[in-house]
């Protein structure tokens, strides 16, 4: 070691570290958006219209790709014809010429040696005119991926890439209902639709066509097409932190969701991923209905009963599935609030109405919104505005039928889980897992402060931590929580106190 007269600083990476808290403002949308952009050709012109030589180059399919293919056109020998051949991201022409070496080519003969390939990755428009052509050099730009190829999850914030995805399907309106509630991370899964995947009845098989899709969406008839399109579209969540580094945390299918075997399928991947998914209720569903569906479900799944009412993209009034909204209001409530936060009795933002009026007295147990809330079903009432009402998920137990507490866990589980693993593979020895117990708890304590759970410890688990476990290099790490449920119910107790009156009227 050199000598050193002084001071000198070494860093050190081991220690606690801080964990960061994952992103749970993030919705998972998957549905139809058939007029999406599919992207761009990249181009080279060569030319000009004033000589009649204008050449457009383009390549045969869309995306960034094509900005690297290259065209040149250089002087066959004297008395050859114009041609054209296509290797390894290079079209090369050679120009006709006469016997004299004088250029004869023309901007058709270009064109119709290029257009004759059939392996080339670069095409021509045809059109061209009878001009000379000389030699050139030009490589293709301008060329975009398709913003949201199919079954591939796409991240976008808020309405910012409304444009590229058209007006048509079912994904265009939900992606504006969640930015009417907030600017909220979107993972959106395109899947295919065609008019063969889904039919109007059971009975007539009639295709289905753009006016009547809402029609369709609101009597839920699918076939297995459709159904089988959205269930792919679905499991493209799993690999979205892998493909755009966002997990999404709030699953949605609007239009789609009304069916059970799509219900299930989000149901699956919220349990994957740790989210929770919102399913909508069939278009004047019964209360009967609707609970014996909720009996389908488990601890990831909220089941909304009415639809809202808006004003389309054409001015007209319409009802729309409640789950995009609800997920940009679920958002809203995450990036306002806190994610320990619940939704209920929080203001709906754009909504004009309901297409189902669910009766709602306060302090009524028997009104039909109590009903609903007490068969773990949310509703949606009017009371100084539109507001979510309900704090349940699919399940009976007693604290994590709340959706509030699964958040929570699911928060917690996931931010330590993601931090800790800093520590694989260190040396499995007293300091690493001092500093492992030191991470976790002040974390714990950091959320304590935030007003998130009521506390929290990390220990190490005396019983699991054998010297056959630890020579495996396997340490067991125990720590609790204490997450806060939602005020549900308030009771007032009241009662008649006539000591005030003799107190007034004998007061001298």
């Amino acid at each position: 070691m050199a000598e050193l007269h002084g001071v000198e600083t070494i860093e050190l990476t081991n220690g606690t570290v801080a964990v960061t808290t994952i992103q749970t403002a993030v919705i998972g949308l998957v549905g139809t958006a058939p007029d999406a952009s599919p992207g761009t050709k990249a181009q080279a012109v060569t030319g000009t219209a004033l000589l009649n030589n204008e050449l457009t180059f383009s390549a045969s399919q869309p995306g960034r790709a094509g900005n690297q293919l290259r065209v040149t056109a250089v002087a066959a020998p004297a008395g050859s014809k114009t041609s054209a051949t296509y290797a390894v991201g290079v079209l090369e022409i050679l120009l006709a010429s006469d016997a004299e070496g004088k250029l004869t080519a023309t901007a058709q003969e270009v064109s119709d040696a290029v257009l004759a390939l059939t392996d080339s990755l670069v095409t021509v428009l045809p059109g061209a005119g009878i001009g000379k052509v000389s030699p050139f050099s030009v490589v293709l730009s301008g060329g975009q991926d398709e913003p949201f190829p199919l079954n591939t999850p796409v991240a976008i914030v808020g309405s910012t890439q409304m444009r590229a995805l058209g007006s048509a399907g079912t994904i265009p309106p939900a992606v504006q209902e969640i930015a009417d509630q907030t600017n909220a991370l979107i993972v959106i899964v395109r899947v295919e639709n065609n008019e063969k995947s889904v039919t109007i009845s059971t009975e007539d098989k009639e295709p289905i066509t753009g006016e009547d899709e809402q029609r369709l969406l609101s009597d839920q008839i699918f076939n297995v097409d459709i159904r089988a399109n959205i269930l792919a579209g679905i499991n493209a969540w799993s690999s979205s932190e892998s493909v755009n580094g966002y997990r999404p945390r709030i699953l949605i299918a609007p239009g789609f969701s009304e069916d059970d075997g799509i219900g299930k399928g989000l149901e699956t991947a919220a349990e994957k991923i740790r989210a929770v998914a919102y399913l909508d209720c069939a278009s004047m569903a019964t209360l009967p209905e609707v609970v014996q569906r909720r009996q389908m479900y488990g601890g990831r799944v909220e089941l909304l009963r009415p639809r809202v009412q808006k004003v389309n993209a054409s001015g007209e009034l319409e009802f729309r599935p409640y789950s995009a909204f609800a997920a940009g209001l679920r958002a809203r409530i995450d990036l306002e609030k806190g994610w320990w936060w619940s939704k209920s009795n929080q203001n709906i933002n754009s909504i004009l109405g309901l297409e189902q009026v669910d009766e709602f007295i306060l302090g009524d147990p028997n009104c039909e919104a109590n009903l609903l809330n007490m068969q773990n079903v949310s509703t949606i009432i009017r009371r100084t505005g539109y507001k979510h009402w309900g704090n349940r998920l699919c399940i009976d137990h007693p604290q994590w039928r709340f959706e509030s507490v699964r958040r929570t866990a699911d928060v917690i589980e996931d931010s330590i889980q993601n931090t800790v693993m800093i520590y694989n593979d260190r040396p499995l020895d007293k300091e690493t897992a001092d500093d492992i117990l030191g991470t976790v708890n002040a974390y714990l304590r950091q959320l304590v402060g935030l007003g998130a759970i009521f506390g929290g410890t990390a220990w190490l688990d005396e019983e699991l931590n054998t010297a056959e476990s630890l020579a495996a290099g396997v340490l067991y790490i125990n720590y609790d929580f204490g997450p806060k449920s939602p005020t549900e119910r308030i009771t007032m107790r009241v009662r008649i106190n006539n000591d005030y009156a003799v107190e007034e009227m004998t007061a001298q």
